[in-house]
């Protein structure tokens, strides 16, 4: 019989894997660092070329605080959503199968739980419905969806959903540090894990 302590929880992957958990959160670092740019670059250029202003862009907010049409805003929202979609689904779909620029850098790979590469539905629910839509804090591209949906509604929904997405961002992160699986969130969701490249 099982002493209570050693109990695990039957839902969770138990198969250990050898990730390194640094090189992940450096890989996590890159691309929270490059996607960034890349996902606010393109609202950065209509901001530019909608007020004619060179001052800082950082939220959606700024077309209709400056007096423009709420349907700027959300213009910016959808094509910065395009550049996401391209570094985080279509760069690891048809670039480098299963690495992001971070995990590329990193030596790592996204790939099924069988072992298989990912295919576009997978990555969907892994870099749009797990990191964006569930760990809200994971990726810019949450912090416009917020402020979209805060100015379509008329309700702040911002900050709430700020912090219900930090919740699920601690323990997807303590759910990859402590078991040995290393998945977090998104994987669970995804069918996914990430491993390590083996260097020939």
């Amino acid at each position: 019989m099982k002493a209570a302590g050693k109990r695990r929880i039957p839902w969770l992957d138990w198969k250990a894997n050898d990730v390194n958990v640094m090189n992940r959160a450096y890989a996590y670092m890159i691309d929270w660092a490059i996607g960034g740019i890349v996902t606010g670059f393109p609202g950065v250029l209509l901001y530019a070329a909608v007020t004619g202003r060179s001052d800082m862009y950082t939220e959606i907010y700024a077309f209709p605080s400056l007096g423009y049409s709420s349907g700027w805003a959300y213009l910016s929202c959808l094509l910065s959503m395009a550049a996401y979609l391209i570094y985080f689904v279509a760069v690891p779909l048809r670039v480098w199968p299963g690495q992001t620029l971070g995990k590329k850098w990193m030596k790592l790979q996204i790939v099924r739980t069988d072992g298989s590469l990912p295919d576009l539905k997978s990555l969907l629910m892994r870099q749009v419905v797990g990191l964006v839509l569930l760990e809200g804090s994971a990726t810019i591209m949450t912090r416009y969806l917020r402020q979209a949906a805060t100015l379509a509604s008329r309700f702040y929904l911002d900050g709430p959903v700020l912090v219900i997405g930090y919740v699920i961002t601690m323990a997807s992160i303590l759910l990859a540090l402590s078991t040995p699986s290393r998945r977090a969130v998104h994987d669970y969701i995804s069918d996914t894990r990430v491993i390590s490249l083996k260097q020939n």
